[in-house]
């Protein structure tokens, strides 16, 4: 299949509800889901990427954060997401990941803090292009 991976556009967000619903099993506010992304679109620790076919469906996102660090060595991190259902296991997930990375590098970011849902084939899947899993904690205010 072919596929362009590409910074999101507005255009994008048409599609997105549903590509989040396919993902996660839940709905998403569609005006807040503009009203942000009009908000952080032209910010610099604000990065969104979409993988579109050749006819324009959105068949991948992420939203990538990235976080300045103040100790350690400085360096910036980025935090991650998501494929929709029927084009799983097609590749498409892999290339945005090394896109991102590679657009990630150019920006200096030191290390990538992924947060992802915790099933066998995620974990294969992330550990296959080189993450590796660690404890943390997550608390929903």
């Amino acid at each position: 299949m072919d596929f362009e991976i590409r910074r999101t556009t507005v255009e994008d967000l048409e599609q997105l509800p549903d590509l989040y619903k396919s993902g996660f099993g839940k709905d998403t506010n569609v005006q807040k889901m503009y009203e942000k992304f009009n908000k952080l679109k032209n910010d610099e620790h604000y990065l969104f990427y979409s993988a579109v076919t050749a006819d324009g469906e959105l068949v991948g996102f992420m939203n990538v954060i990235l976080h300045e660090d103040i100790v350690e060595e400085c360096k910036d991190f980025a935090t991650v997401w998501n494929v929709r259902a029927k084009y799983k296991r097609q590749g498409i997930a892999t290339k945005m990941f090394q896109y991102m990375e590679n657009e990630l590098r150019k920006l200096e970011v030191d290390f990538i803090d992924l947060t992802a849902v915790n099933t066998e084939e995620a974990n294969a899947f992330y550990q296959n292009l080189g993450y590796e899993k660690e404890n943390g904690y997550f608390k929903k205010l």
